[in-house]
């Protein structure tokens, strides 16, 4: 698939890809166009098109503003459900290592493992919007352990109920990373946007050549360009350049490494 495909380009590749594709399509294709002796235009096409014009960019302009609030409340949601669970699991290894039972050290081991696990093995994965058997192994692992403990004093049977509790916060926010991790604009948006595109390079071939005309067939495509590559640069949250990264984790493993109470 195309998106496949583009997101494996860095971001000034998209922009130039894009700019280039309005540019033919916007600029060169009306002008190939216009060659056509039952297509040549004339100052009624004119007329028309200057009617035309101002209504169709007006409407992708509104619709390209739309879908870019879109595509950056989705990524900032995801980029908030990063920092969530990072910070979830952090706070489940700080009530692990408050507990006082010598069975803890093997789970906050395998809770050290499992975030390790997630950066290595599961964010790879979210590119096609799946989590890793070897994450989710590794979470039943540490899950059944904190079930099978045994609280002994009161103080740890406060905490028993902490952890649980955080234990299946954690569980909740793995699960809403990778739900979230396959967020995209819905394929519709991309076909209205290809239909205006359509309608304005239609629009175009109505223009009798003039400079202004000239002109004003090199500052729209570039701006379309623009504008549409943005878009695709932040619709899928974990694809392409400015794709989430899990920053958030490496923070807390490396708390994790040097916490001792």
């Amino acid at each position: 698939m195309f998106f496949n495909w583009v997101y494996k380009r860095s971001n000034i590749q998209i922009l130039i890809l894009l700019v280039l594709f309005f540019v033919v399509m916007l600029d060169i294709l009306p002008r190939l166009l216009q060659s056509i002796p039952a297509l040549t235009p004339t100052q009624d096409s004119t007329r028309l098109g200057l009617g035309l014009f101002g209504s169709i960019i007006t409407l992708s302009g509104l619709l390209i503003g739309f879908l870019l609030n879109q595509a950056q409340s989705n990524f900032r949601e995801v980029q908030s459900l990063v920092s969530q669970e990072s910070g979830r699991i952090n706070n489940l290894d700080r009530l692990l290592t408050r507990y006082g039972d010598p069975a803890i050290s093997q789970i906050r081991k395998e809770l050290f493992d499992y975030m390790n696990s997630i950066v290595n093995d599961e964010w790879p994965m979210l590119v096609n919007g799946s989590g890793s058997t070897k994450t989710h192994m590794l979470w039943r692992g540490i899950s059944r352990k904190i079930m099978s403990l045994e609280p002994i004093t009161n103080r740890q049977t406060a905490m028993y109920t902490d952890i649980i509790k955080k234990s299946e916060e954690v569980a909740e926010s793995r699960e809403a990373r990778i739900e979230r991790s396959a967020v995209r604009l819905p394929g519709l948006f991309w076909v209205v946007i290809l239909i205006c595109m359509l309608a304005l390079m239609a629009i175009n071939t109505l223009f009798l050549p003039s400079d202004s005309f000239f002109f004003g067939l090199k500052i729209l495509p570039i701006t379309m360009g623009a504008l549409i590559s943005l878009l695709v640069i932040t619709d899928q949250p974990f694809k392409g350049q400015s794709s989430v990264q899990p920053d958030a984790f490496y923070k807390i493993i490396e708390s994790i490494k040097t916490r001792t109470e």
